[in-house]
């Protein structure tokens, strides 16, 4: 079976496009051990070939294959006008419909006849054996063809792949994680961008068993190893920070001043692994904690940069995007969230930095990050075969 892969926004990077197909092709390696696959460079993409009877497992894999636009999968013919038109009435009828289209493209210039000739003839021959009309603009079947010297791949259509940047290719960032739908969206958007996502992951205590956060979170980040490939995880129980909140700050602002924290918290650790920016799945307005004014007062707290790839979204949309990319079911149990946690009867809706920053004037912040990380154990995962794995026991919240 042979595969083209195209990329797009690599194709435009100009001096700087064969470090990003660089990793891309490493990337395609480390996804598809296991299958048999030979991956190289074709053109402005790649040309990957692997056993028959390993086609649908590598089709599934090329959908986690960030940086790639279009995926074109079909078989190989000989390089004549008769043998590529052979192939191409064979992938037309196994279709339906009343009419069909061939979509010829030559981006390999030493093939010896023209996209045009290929078109005009096979299509001469599908008619004449089907009996079927064309139509270019809405065919109701597709072959596509691509001439290469090295032979002949005729397909249906191109399919969408995931596209983005390839993983690994823009830095680190380090995501706020909880157990719900948002922000594991919002860390795979980064992700899919380019950035190794590390994370971190505030929890209670006193679950119920099967409830605990930590179980979904740990299964959230190995789903989106997937993608990336390496995660480190961060597990802080703040349940010893709330409790000094509790005690020491105007019930109304407890939530906000819990977020502060995490933002401390997920600060210190993201500087002592040369992380240099976070991730929040906050979306404007979902609840209390998201309007504008608190997301100003409550962000204040850390010098990094916050990103918020989800602010503009509904939740309908995240949603979707969550059962796209395997995090829905793990997000739809019941879990305990450490936020509920000593909730006041009303909080605030509207608050400032200033405002928060006199809340906070009775409690030692320096000393609660340090309790934070005191209570906080980590983990690192990699995909090796297909299965991601840990890479060594749980450590503290530095990384060496």
């Amino acid at each position: 079976m042979d595969f083209l892969l195209q990329g797009h926004e690599i194709n435009l990077k100009g001096g700087n496009r064969a470090f990003f197909t660089s990793r891309l092709r490493h990337n395609l390696k480390l996804l598809l051990a296991g299958t048999g696959s030979r991956v190289r460079m074709q053109g402005f993409g790649f040309h990957l070939t692997c056993p028959d009877e390993m086609e649908a497992e590598v089709r599934a894999r090329l959908d986690r294959a960030l940086g790639v636009q279009k995926i074109v999968a079909g078989r190989r013919a000989d390089n004549t006008i008769e043998a590529i038109a052979a192939v191409a009435l064979e992938t037309i009828a196994a279709q339906q419909g009343d009419s069909f289209g061939l979509d010829v493209r030559r981006p390999d210039k030493a093939v010896p006849f023209t996209s045009q000739q290929v078109a005009i003839e096979a299509g001469r021959f599908i008619q004449q054996q089907l009996g079927l009309k064309v139509n270019l603009r809405h065919p109701g079947r597709v072959c596509t063809i691509v001439l290469s010297r090295d032979g002949t791949l005729v397909s249906r259509a191109p399919e969408a792949g995931p596209g983005g940047m390839p993983a690994g290719t823009a830095g680190r960032l380090m995501a706020l994680i909880s157990a719900g739908f948002d922000s594991p969206v919002a860390a795979y958007r980064l992700i899919r961008r380019g950035a190794n996502v590390g994370m971190v992951h505030f929890y209670g205590s006193g679950s119920r068993t099967g409830e605990s956060s930590q179980l979904v979170v740990d299964g959230i980040a190995r789903t989106l190893t997937r993608y990336q490939f390496h995660t480190s995880i961060y597990f802080c129980r703040l349940e010893p920070v709330q409790r000094e909140i509790v005690l020491g700050a105007p019930s109304k602002y407890r939530v906000l001043l819990y977020r502060r924290m995490m933002l401390r918290i997920a600060e210190s650790i993201a500087r002592r692994n040369n992380i240099h920016g976070l991730i929040t799945g906050d979306s404007l307005a979902q609840v209390a904690s998201q309007t504008i004014r608190n997301l100003e007062a409550v962000g204040a707290a850390t010098t990094l940069p916050i990103y918020r790839p989800l602010i503009g979204d509904d939740k309908i949309t995240i949603m979707d995007e969550a059962r796209r990319i395997g995090t829905y079911d793990l997000s739809a149990g019941s879990t305990e969230d450490c936020c509920s946690a000593f909730m006041p009867p009303a909080p605030a809706l509207t608050s400032s930095p200033r405002e928060l920053e006199e809340a906070e004037s009775g409690l030692d912040i320096e000393a609660l990050i340090q309790l934070g990380l005191a209570h906080t154990e980590s983990r690192r995962y990699h995909l090796q075969d297909n299965r991601v794995v840990e890479s060594y026991p749980p450590r503290g919240p530095r990384e060496e």
